[in-house]
């Protein structure tokens, strides 16, 4: 888990492992600029845009340190 993601400033890159589909046991990278963060009834959450455009939701208590 990684809680600085959810303090990181708005504008910041991002790279990350997260799980593939949410909940597997293989990681895929995320790399991109953090749009915003937020608290929903699951927890923390961050919102990043990657590089090829997409914006995805993540779950800080899912992301894991990138070596």
């Amino acid at each position: 888990m990684i809680t600085d993601l959810y303090h990181k400033r708005n504008e910041r890159k991002i790279n990350v492992l997260y799980p593939v589909g949410g909940n597997k046991n293989i990681l895929r990278n995320v790399n991109g600029v953090k749009v915003s963060s937020g608290t929903g009834p699951n927890g923390r959450f961050i919102t990043v845009q990657e590089s090829d455009g997409q914006i995805r939701s993540l779950s800080v208590s899912k992301c894991v340190a990138s070596l």
